[in-house]
Order: structure tokens, then sequence, then C-alpha cells
């Protein structure tokens, strides 16, 4: 456990918020400003992300402290993966539980005009030309690049939000990788699809039983209903990093600090083969 997680566990909310702020304004005057030349390398050399690749990116622009704008982090990401590669950004677009959301009488999701809430660069992503987001109402991705249509397009066709018809789920056909760009693997939302994929056979309920008929509006501005299933009240009670740290092997996961700024890398299919795996033991990011 971190000193972030200890503290998290005995300070009021609102004296831990205060202190993060705190100490995030302090580490950006403790360190340099990354320029752009320092975050290319760290995307080729550090986080190994080559032309070609489908990239998988958590993100938090606040804690990356760049001395250039979120557009160009998203140019850079662009140019690491080449015209051949595709980015991935989480883009669901609603806070709290997705069961609560769902309950909600006015609870649309238009594809096209409902804001992300997963941070700055996804939203860049959502606004970019040529971007395709996924017609999911609770886990929707967006998508930029080659394959951007390819990965996407039959999310919403399956109950299971992150199962076999999910972007995360199809990314392991390709040459590809999940990141962390100021973020930890508490974030990691890859870790639902062994949950999805196995379903019945996980060892914990992971998923409510009732299907929630959603109402979503499509690109080109149709109302069409989707059905999904949504995360079970079970799945609250987690410790990602812990179970990461314990179980999970370097060529599944690594992760690093640089200038006091938290990175990650994951490899999707070797993380989704030892999660299974485990898994079948009742060893799960839930299991304690």
């Amino acid at each position: 456990m971190t000193l972030s997680d200890h503290l998290y566990k005995i300070l009021p909310e609102d004296t831990f918020v205060f202190l993060r702020r705190m100490y995030r304004k302090y580490q950006h005057v403790r360190y340099p400003k990354l320029t752009e030349q320092n975050f290319s390398e760290i995307l080729t050399k550090k986080l190994g992300i080559n032309q070609g690749m489908v990239v998988y990116i958590h993100s938090s622009v606040d804690k990356l402290n760049l001395a250039f704008s979120p557009l160009t982090l998203l140019n850079l990401l662009q140019d690491a993966v080449g015209e051949s590669g595709t980015l991935l950004f989480p883009c669901w677009h609603f806070p709290g539980r997705a069961a609560d959301y769902l309950r909600r009488e006015n609870a649309v999701f238009d594809v096209e005009r409902s804001v992300t809430m997963m941070g700055l660069l996804p939203e860049l992503a959502r606004r970019y030309p040529g971007a395709v987001r996924s017609l999911h109402p609770t886990a929707s991705v967006v998508a930029i690049g080659r394959l951007a249509k390819e990965l996407t397009r039959e999310h919403h066709l399956d109950v299971y939000p992150n199962g076999i018809k999910s972007p995360l789920f199809k990314m392991m056909e390709y040459d590809s990788k999940i990141i962390g760009l100021g973020e930890r693997v508490v974030s990691l939302s890859f870790v639902h699809v062994v949950e999805d994929v196995m379903k019945e056979k996980f060892p914990l309920k992971a998923l409510e039983d009732e299907v929630y008929r959603c109402k979503v509006i499509d690109e080109k501005g149709n109302t069409i209903e989707v059905n999904t299933l949504v995360p079970h009240i079970n799945i609250a009670h987690r410790n990602i990093p812990a179970f990461f740290d314990k179980y999970i092997s370097k060529d599944a996961y690594q992760k690093f600090r640089y200038r006091g700024i938290n990175f990650f890398e994951v490899s999707p299919r070797q993380l989704f083969d030892e999660m299974k795996l485990l898994a079948g033991k009742n060893i799960t990011i839930y299991s304690g």
C-alpha cells in the first residue's frame, strides 16, 4: 500500500483531496516540465510504443506537468503509432455507478454530444476529426486511427460491457498495449475483460442479473435501444495495484516514475491470460 492509499483510508476526503493537490503542486515546482522531446522518448523508449500499434490510454493531464498543450500531447501520441496505428481512450460520460445512471428517467447517450467524464485528453480525442466512438452506453471507447471502426463498431451489440465485442477484447488480436500517463493501474478498465469473458465461471459475481435497456443516439442522429448488464456492487471492493504487484509478471505489466510522475504499461494478451489463470484458482483483484 502506498502512502497515498494509506492517507486516503484514514483522512477525511476533503483533507485528502487538499493534501493531494498541494503535493502535486510541489512536484510540479520540484521537477522541470516535460518537453515534447521528453515525452516522445518516454513513449518510445520507456513505454515501448511503436509504429502501427493499437494503444489504449489512461491519462491525467493535470498530473503530467507538461511544457506543451494537451492537443500537442494527442499529436505526439499519434506520431508514436503512425498512420498505421490506432489510439483508444475510455470515453464514458457519467459519474458514479452505471446502474444509478441508467435508472434516471432522462438517461440518454448521444454519441456525438455526450461529453466524456474521463478527462481532457479523451475529450480532445472525442472531438478530433475522424474519431469514432463506440455506441455502448456505459463503457464507451473513442478511437483514432486505422482500426478505429473495426475496434468500436460492434461494442453495443454485446450485453457484456467488456465482452468479446468490446474494443478492449478486440485489441488483443493486434500488436497492442495499454499505457498510463500520470496514472497508476488503479484506473485500469481492462481488468474487467476477464470477468465479462469468463461470465459465470468467474469466482465472484461481477455483474447484476438485470439487463438494462438504454436509449442511444448514434452518429446519424438515429435513436436505438442498446441492452447492457451493469457492474455489481461487489466490484467496488478491489485493490488492483496490490494484486498486480503480487501476482502479475513483468512480461504483462511494468510501472515506473519519471520526475515524480506515474506511468505504466500493460500487455493486454499476456495480462488476460495471467488473470484468467489466477481466477481459475480463485485469485482476483477482489480477493483481499
